[in-house]
C-alpha cells in the first residue's frame, strides 16, 4: 500500500463518514507530510516522533487562539487519538484561502499604502499573538529557557554540525554565538507567547482581497523572545529590515530587539541543518548545511 492510500485508510477508520473525492499527497515538507482532501481540507502527517509530539502540543494551542487572533488561524477539527505510530498521527483542518506571501510576491507589490497595510496586519497579529496570557492557553508548554537553550544549541552545533563545516564557517558561527551569549542584555527581556516560524511560507495572501488571509504552521509556537518571529521577517529576502521597519507604526519597539533578531535570523539555517542530521532527514540536511560547506 502506498504512503497515500495508507493516510486515507487511517482517516476512514477514525472519521467514517468523511466523503473522500480527491485527494493529493504532498510529501516534500520539511517535517510533515500534506494530504489535502477534496481541495479544502489539509491533513499534516508528522515524519518524526519528535514532529508527532509538536503536533498534539501545536492543536492544543490551536483551539485556546481560537477567536482571540487578528487573522484567520487554522482550526484543527480532526485530529487522531494518542498513537505512538508515524503514519497515524494527524490533525486536520480546512483550508484557509490565498498563498503563501512569497519575498517575489511582496517585492511585485509597488503601492506602498498596500505595503504598509500587510505590514500592519503582521504588526498587529504579532502584537496580540505576544500579548497572550498563559491562562489563556490550554496546554502547559515547556518553561521559557532563554540564553541557556541557546548555549545548549551552540554546543549542539559545534559537537554534531562543525566536522561537516568550512573552517571559515565555523569561525563566523564561534563568533557569532560567543558575541551574543557574552553580552547579558541579550538575555534580559521579558519572554512571549511566539510563532516560532514566522517566516514567508506561513503568511498566507489572497491577491483578490489584497489582504494577509492567515497565519499557518504553529508547530513552533511557544514561550520565547518576540525578537524570533521578527528574525524569520528579517532574514527574508524581499522582506527583510525595510519591511520590517513599517511593523513600528502598529508595534513599538521594533528598534529595541533588532540585534537580537539579526542574531536569531543567522543561525536558522544551521537550526535546520542540525533538525535534518537528528532526524536523518538529509535534504533538511543538504538545504541548512549548504551555505557553510
Amino acid at each position: 500500500m502506498d504512503r497515500q492510500a495508507s493516510y486515507i485508510q487511517v482517516l476512514q477508520s477514525l472519521y467514517p463518514n468523511l466523503e473522500i473525492e480527491t485527494a493529493h499527497l504532498n510529501q516534500n515538507g520539511q517535517f510533515n507530510d500534506i494530504l489535502i482532501i477534496n481541495d479544502k481540507i489539509i491533513f499534516r502527517f508528522p515524519k518524526t516522533m519528535r514532529e508527532a509530539g509538536k503536533l498534539v502540543t501545536e492543536c492544543a494551542v490551536l483551539w485556546s487562539l481560537q477567536g482571540r487572533m487578528t487573522l484567520p488561524i487554522p482550526n484543527p477539527i480532526y485530529r487522531s487519538r494518542v498513537t505512538e505510530t508515524i503514519g497515524h498521527v494527524f490533525m486536520g483542518y480546512h483550508m484557509l484561502p490565498g498563498m503563501p506571501l512569497w519575498p517575489q510576491t511582496l517585492c511585485a507589490i509597488r503601492d506602498e499604502t498596500l505595503i504598509q497595510h500587510l505590514a500592519d496586519q503582521l504588526a498587529t497579529f504579532l502584537r496580540v499573538l505576544h500579548a497572550t496570557p498563559a491562562e489563556a492557553l490550554e496546554v502547559k508548554l515547556p518553561d521559557f529557557r532563554g540564553c541557556e537553550e541557546w548555549q545548549e544549541l551552540y554546543e549542539r552545533f559545534r559537537d554534531k554540525l562543525f566536522r561537516y563545516m568550512r573552517r571559515d564557517a565555523r569561525a563566523w558561527t564561534t563568533r557569532h554565538f560567543e558575541e551574543f551569549l557574552s553580552d547579558p542584555r541579550n538575555c534580559d527581556y521579558a519572554p512571549a507567547f511566539i510563532h516560532g516560524d514566522f517566516g514567508p511560507s506561513n503568511i498566507l495572501y489572497d491577491a483578490g482581497t489584497k489582504s494577509i488571509s492567515g497565519i499557518i504552521d504553529f508547530s513552533s509556537a511557544g514561550w520565547g523572545d518576540p525578537a524570533t518571529d521578527f528574525a524569520a521577517i528579517l532574514c527574508s529576502v524581499g522582506y527583510g529590515e525595510e519591511f520590517l521597519q513599517r511593523f513600528s507604526a502598529t508595534y513599538p519597539g521594533i528598534e529595541q530587539v533588532l540585534s537580537r533578531a539579526r542574531f536569531y535570523a543567522g543561525t536558522f539555517a544551521l537550526q535546520e541543518a542540525l533538525y535534518g542530521l537528528e532526524d536523518h532527514d538529509w535534504q533538511a540536511f543538504e538545504r541548512g548545511i549548504a551555505q557553510y560547506r
